[in-house]
Order: C-alpha cells, then structure tokens, then sequence
C-alpha cells in the first residue's frame, strides 16, 4: 500500500475470487513509505484514495480501513 504514480485505488482493485488467490499488504511508515525494493518485488501498489490537501493517512488509519474493506469484499464474495 503507497502512493505512488503506479498505484492503483482500492476501490478499482480486483479481489481473488474464492479459494484461487491470498492477498498481502505491505505497509511502510509516514515519512519514507514502503521501499522501493519491497515494491518490485509486489506483484501490484494498491494506494487507498483520499481527497483534500493530505495525500496520506496515518498507517494505523490506513491499515483499518484497508483491511476492513478487504474482509468486506472477501465476504461478499464468498456470499454469492
């Protein structure tokens, strides 16, 4: 998870469908982010969307929604 122009929103993330994919997030701190040699190892950069002058949040912030949300869609998924 960073913001970088690579990035792409949560929100326009595709989720495994079932038992055919895991899912990791990496988390970086606030002031230098993930490591450039962590992100090439990842398979994508998901960055969670904000609006206003801030263009991050705090990383616990940031780490609940993420996984909420995930555990959200996982669930729906899963539903169908």
């Amino acid at each position: 998870v960073e913001t970088t122009e690579n990035a792409i929103s949560l929100w326009d993330t595709p989720m495994p469908q079932g038992d055919t994919g895991s899912i990791a997030y990496v988390f970086g701190n606030e002031l230098i982010g993930v490591d450039v040699q962590v992100l090439h190892e990842c398979d994508g950069i998901v960055c969670l969307p904000t609006y206003g002058i801030k263009n991050s949040l705090n990383v616990a912030t940031c780490v609940g929604i993420i996984v909420w949300d995930t555990l959200r869609l996982l669930q729906k998924v899963t539903r169908n």
